[in-house]
């Protein structure tokens, strides 16, 4: 038995957030910036205010192949202020997942990925009954590089500005991690 507090959670609400109601906290997670093509951004609200959000995005496009489904989305961000209860991720990613079955029907697989060069295992997803699904680069017989110019870190060559000069800097493989929201089908 744990010796953590029960956390209520009757004064919090889960709905959309606007881009410009989410912009201070994803700016606060970790990368500080937004997903590439985002299908859906969901606030977890304290009354009024906005204390978490999770954006979802496309994902890989590999990713509905590998799992023979037709639409899958990733869990591409997720922040909650610190000053909320404990068990805030496990309930809000709760929340997050019957909204999308409810709202997007067609979304038949979640995925995320835990990265270890920012001190993450994946310990919420775990705790909220994801599965855990190997290595984003497990598969890979080359390694993959991210390119630092001049301290801004880019993840695609083509990105990088022409002429600059470029660090590789070794990618690390991070935890992979999958929730099905419909029974497995199989993608034609």
């Amino acid at each position: 038995m744990n010796d953590y507090p029960k956390s209520d959670f009757s004064i919090y609400s889960v709905s959309p957030a606007s881009r410009t109601e989410a912009e201070p906290l994803v700016r606060a997670h970790y990368l500080k910036r937004w997903p590439g093509v985002v299908t859906a951004t969901l606030g977890m609200w304290k009354g009024p205010f906005l204390v978490g959000v999770i954006v979802f995005a496309l994902p890989p496009r590999e990713t509905a192949k590998r799992y023979r489904v037709h639409v899958a989305w990733e869990l591409a961000r997720l922040y909650i202020m610190d000053s909320e209860p404990f068990n805030s991720e496990t309930w809000f990613m709760a929340k997050a997942i019957k909204w999308v079955r409810g709202t997007f029907p067609a979304v038949e697989m979640l995925v995320s990925y835990a990265d270890p060069s920012a001190g993450h295992a994946g310990i919420i997803y775990k705790a909220a009954n994801w599965r855990q699904d190997g290595r984003t680069d497990q598969e890979r017989k080359t390694p993959r590089f991210d390119y630092g110019v001049g301290g801004k870190v880019y993840s695609r060559r083509s990105h990088v500005p022409n002429g600059a000069t470029v660090d590789r800097i070794p990618r690390v493989s991070k935890f992979r991690f999958t929730y099905r929201l419909r029974k497995e089908t199989v993608a034609s």
